[in-house]
């Protein structure tokens, strides 16, 4: 997550302030999960991998397509760089 975000917890949800963009974003738990693993290092296929054993999935739904596109949902968000 870049510096200059501030994040507090808001119920079971994650409130991110962007200062130099004034905006604020919501994470869910899921994605609150997907960033924590990344920032400590984990890889893509790796988070797929907590994610898969912390979560039923539901028919059909890809794991690492699901990690990848919530990474590069906050990448978009300015909360990841690259």
């Amino acid at each position: 997550m870049k510096k200059h975000l501030i994040s507090k917890p808001v119920g079971k949800d994650r409130m991110i302030y962007d200062a130099e963009a004034d905006a604020v974003h919501i994470l869910n738990p899921t994605a609150q999960l997907v960033l924590e693993l990344h920032e400590k290092g984990l890889d893509e296929a790796a988070i797929a991998g907590e994610l898969r054993a912390r979560f039923t999935l539901g028919p059909g739904q890809d794991a690492l397509e699901d990690v990848r596109a919530c990474l590069g949902d906050l990448r978009a968000r300015g909360i990841l760089h690259g």
